[in-house]
């Protein structure tokens, strides 16, 4: 009887060593993967929750202008996320140029001249910032396979030689980099600017609900190694982590607007002109909580 009880005391004491040991591990896997998702998810925002990321796509073929530009607001502490699009032909009111439009000003100074007009525009710093070329676009789209995306109607466009550059069907069709750049490129007279930015939006919609069916893993080591541009203060493991922070976002976090105007006819150029109390509410907007 007493071999007995101390069997029974033996195995209980090894169901309480069992049970600790487990809790143990359950307790040291939890912790190194939060310690993991700390690290790879840490992005320097300094004080503020809120960060603005400009980039802009440069077009080099039209005087190496801004074809694109989107400024885009983080909001580490509410977990969301704005693309403001910056219409590039955009007014700007600059006493010396009084009919001066916002792609200009990349071929006059650069990222830094275009990043200092948006500034200016919207009263606000931004910390951070990318130029894409074609290449560095293109170069993104085929590394991650491609783009599934319904293509609402036929493109067709030539260039100044008159050779076609764009020709795209219409319907759902997986885009590779060079019609991916078309779809995004692509502006008719009818429709004209604001038709296209309402489809890049489009396009980046699809491409970040794509990068979020990957593991979160996936898009950290994908964005450490692929991250390029043609110029940046971005780092390789800045966006490797704001990829993997982001990738747990659920998709309302996400929002794309316009910055809010009209297009008006100036000296038979068809122009953006802002409306600054709604430009400053949209800004107010993106703040979140900081703003009440």
């Amino acid at each position: 009887m007493k071999k007995n009880r101390h069997g029974k005391i033996r195995v209980k004491k090894l169901l309480v060593f069992i049970l600790m040991a487990l809790a143990a591990a359950v307790i040291l896997i939890f912790g190194i993967g939060k310690g993991v998702s700390y690290l790879l998810g840490k992005v320097d925002t300094g004080n503020s929750p809120v960060s603005y990321y400009l980039f802009i796509g440069a077009d080099k073929e039209a005087g190496n202008e801004a074809d694109a530009i989107i400024l885009t607001v983080w909001n580490s502490r509410d977990k969301g996320v704005n693309f403001i699009s910056i219409p590039p032909n955009t007014k700007l009111a600059r006493q010396e140029k009084k009919n001066q439009l916002i792609r200009t000003t990349f071929s006059e100074g650069g990222a830094e001249e275009t990043k200092s007009a948006v500034e200016n525009l919207l009263h606000l710093r931004i910390e951070k910032y990318a130029v894409v070329d074609y290449s560095n676009f293109q170069n993104y789209v085929d590394k991650i396979g491609g783009v599934d995306l319904y293509v609402e109607k036929g493109m067709d466009h030539q260039n100044r030689e008159g050779e076609t550059d764009i020709q795209i069907r219409q319907g759902y069709q997986d885009l590779d980099g060079e019609n991916a750049l078309g779809y995004v490129r692509y502006i008719d007279k009818k429709n004209g600017e604001i038709d296209r930015i309402q489809r890049q939006e489009r396009f980046l919609k699809t491409m970040i609900y794509t990068m979020q069916n990957h593991w979160a893993l996936y898009n950290w080591f994908f964005f450490h190694h692929s991250w390029t541009a043609e110029e940046t203060n971005i780092t390789n493991g800045e966006a490797a982590s704001l990829a993997y922070t982001l990738s747990s976002y659920p998709e309302d976090s996400f929002k794309f607007s316009i910055l809010p105007g009209e297009t008006q006819t100036i000296g038979k150029v068809d122009t953006w002109v802002i409306n600054p109390v709604e430009v400053q509410k949209t800004i107010a907007q993106t703040i979140g909580a900081d703003n009440q």
